[in-house]
């Protein structure tokens, strides 16, 4: 075996993007975010000193004109038919609806530091009824565990007028986001991209943000939807089992209706004509994309007509460049590319669709046929060349694969397609990182094994518990969120909830499901050091039987093992990771030293998923949790007795207790596992 033993632990308009943001460089970046709701598809404007609020409408030509149904009058314009530019009208897909927004704009402000700054948000919640929090995805948040932006895991949220300042150090250097965490906001437009630079760059660099796109807002799927762990909506926004799409290896991709996505906040909704995002080069010229996947459900497979890309880092660290023609990219994930404008001088579509191939005709799991079905559920933007007429659409097509000139993908999160696909799949495991110290550190003898089984037995679950939030951050006094421990054997039969934070040794292991899975850890980077994928069928490119390296010892998989022992690990160079695309009936292994003291999520970073409980809590280092500075607001449940009422009217208050626990380094690795079938 090598390295260490292995543990769990439309228009065109012309509208050219910025390239990035404004670039701090100073010790101390500040910066202030302004969070509202407003409207997508309205106009504001100012006539004869008095504010006009108009919606607008997408002619079929792809021009904005301002629209009302109100009744006119001598102090109001008539603004039927008046055309108004893309850039001062937040778009979208070109369908009204509410949409939160970063100081006015969507998505949110791009923050660029250069890294050891210190960044300091002041968050100002101006939303009318809603509570939220900020994470810093990818982030590691060392010494201030309590700015990691988890609502009632590490800070209470922060309530409609209130304020509250995050205040971190940029480490480590790469391409970052801050999204919401609090319940689906993040699906409204919460979120922006945050670039961490080495030092002042000499190349600018694009954001590439994505996401996928509804028409009801997050609350709304929220209470509607089937799968919440709080209570159980009509599902009028989720496909029926059946009528789902599947990716081309015979797996479900999510049971949320696809409506649209956007790229940079732009898209389409089946054919109209609405803005989209435009990215504007010179011919010969070198661009650095910074794809950011900022939604919460489907994963994309992306990638530009007539043009490669050449990867150069994942989730915001290095890896050995390699040039690819797509990328598949899930919710959480980040990639750095760069394309070489030496195409001919013209329009080509940049691409984002969902790895729906078709329906599922015959679905057991001993027996399953895809049926292709010509759905595209897809996000575009457009690569125009500088001198190119930018009137119309592209007309360009995505590269053919062929036998003698196959399609590279990276990412793919099945073994691979069908053979007469022509298409090769690269695992991020068999990337590389540059090398680095850590890749030539000796082997630990104080490895701590984890097996985390992501399945659906019990609804969404970790090893048979579903994640139920605390009441307040973990770092108040038990008293004050409620903690109630899980019983191993409610969790055998029947599973159960639990906010308990996830310990060395209370790890248990349960069924796995049909499913990929993105799976986030806060406060770490991890080594993606193996991965193993399940047989599959290279005529159909089905899913055939699980992966054989791990097994189940009963029918319900309450305990995994190796088979044959452990795998081979890639320790050096192995890439560095903080989100991970885990596939279905397979699994992955990834590496950390726990040497961040905090309470730090795990999840799965797809939105049904969280919201049914797909979670833990890493208690790191419990007795060494950094204090949180004075004044830290504290937030919980509150009930009081007779007895304690009089106590207080006589000023006799209890004492408080204090906890200690114990403080140990480890380093973990965490088998990320996905099975449907068990294996005996």
């Amino acid at each position: 075996m090598a390295g260490p033993r292995p543990g769990l632990a439309a228009l065109l308009c012309t509208l050219v993007l910025p390239v990035g943001g404004e670039i701090c460089g100073d010790a101390v970046c500040n910066y202030q975010f302004v969070i509202r709701r407003a409207r997508t598809m309205t106009h504001t404007r100012t006539v004869g000193g008095r504010v006009q609020n108009n919606q607008v409408s997408i002619t079929n030509d792809g021009h904005l004109e301002l629209f009302t149904t109100l009744g006119l009058d001598t102090n109001r314009d008539d603004v039927n038919g008046t055309r108004v530019w893309a850039d001062d009208v937040i778009t979208a897909d070109g369908v009204q609806r509410n949409i939160i927004l970063v100081n006015d704009q969507f998505p949110g402000p791009a923050i660029e530091v250069v890294e050891g700054a210190q960044v300091a948000v002041t968050v100002v919640n101006q939303l009318l009824t809603d509570a939220l929090t900020i994470h810093w995805h990818g982030l590691h948040m060392r010494n201030t565990p309590w700015m990691d932006g988890v609502p009632s895991v590490t800070q209470c949220p922060i309530m409609p007028h209130e304020s509250f300042t995050y205040r971190f150090r940029a480490f480590p250097a790469g391409t970052f986001y801050y999204h919401s965490h609090m319940s689906s906001q993040m699906a409204d437009g919460l979120f922006g991209a945050l670039i961490i630079h080495n030092s002042q760059p000499t190349v600018p660099s694009i954001p590439l943000l994505l996401n996928d796109w509804y028409h009801e807002e997050a609350e709304t799927l929220d209470i509607a939807s089937k799968y919440n762990l709080y209570h159980k909506g009509a599902g009028q926004f989720e496909y029926d089992e059946f009528p789902r799409g599947y990716s081309v290896d015979g797996v479900e991709i999510i049971g949320r209706l696809f409506v649209s996505a956007l790229i940079n906040g732009r898209g389409r909704y089946k054919s109209n004509k609405a803005p989209l995002s435009k990215f504007t080069v010179r011919e010969g010229q070198k661009i650095r994309m910074r794809l950011i996947h900022g939604g919460g459900d489907h994963n994309f497979k992306v990638s530009i007509d007539q043009h490669a890309l050449r990867v150069l880092a994942s989730d915001g660290h290095d890896i050995e460049p390699l040039t690819v023609d797509a990328i598949i990219v899930s919710p959480g994930e980040r990639f750095d590319f760069e394309v070489d404008a030496s195409a001919s001088p013209d329009l080509y579509w940049i691409r984002a669709e969902t790895l729906r191939e078709g329906t599922c005709v015959t679905c057991s799991n001993e027996n399953i046929t895809i049926t292709p079905d010509d759905v595209v559920e897809d996000a575009r933007a457009v690569l125009v060349y500088q001198g190119s007429s930018s009137d119309e659409d592209p007309t360009s097509q995505a590269r053919q694969c062929t036998t003698k000139n196959p399609c590279i993908f990276l990412n793919c999160p099945f073994g691979g397609y069908p053979d007469d696909h022509y298409i090769v799949c690269i695992s991020i495991a068999n990337t590389s990182t540059p090398a680095s110290p850590q890749d030539e550190a000796d082997e630990d003898e104080d490895v701590e094994e984890y097996f985390l089984n992501f399945g659906f037995h019990v609804g969404s679950n970790i090893n048979g518990r579903r994640f139920l939030p605390p009441t307040s951050p973990l770092h108040q006094p038990p008293s004050t969120n409620f903690i109630t421990p899980c019983p191993p054997e409610q969790c055998q039969q029947l599973g159960c909830q639990d906010h308990s934070a996830c310990s060395s040794k209370s790890s248990k292991t349960r069924r796995f499901g049909n499913a990929h899975h993105n799976v986030h850890i806060h406060g770490y980077t991890f080594d993606v050091v193996a991965s193993g994928y399940p047989g599959f069928n290279r005529t159909t490119g089905v899913f055939e039987h699980s992966n054989p390296d791990v097994v189940c010892s009963n029918e319900l998989c309450s305990t995994v093992t190796w088979r044959q022992g452990a795998p081979s690990f890639k320790v050096k160079n192995a890439p560095r990771k903080d989100t991970v695309l885990l596939p279905a009936h397979g699994y992955t292994v990834v590496r950390f030293r726990s040497d961040n003291p905090g309470f730090w999520f795990l999840h799965c970073h797809q939105s049904m998923h969280l919201a049914e409980g797909m979670a833990r809590v890493l208690n790191v280092a419990g007795d060494r949790h950094p204090a949180p500075p004075s004044g830290f607001p504290k937030c919980g449940n509150f009930s009081w007795s007779e007895e304690e009422y009089e106590a207080a009217m006589s000023g006799a208050w209890p004492a408080k207790q204090k906890v200690c626990s114990l403080y140990q380094i480890h380093t973990f690795y965490f088998l990320l596992h996905c099975n449907h079938i068990c294996q005996k």
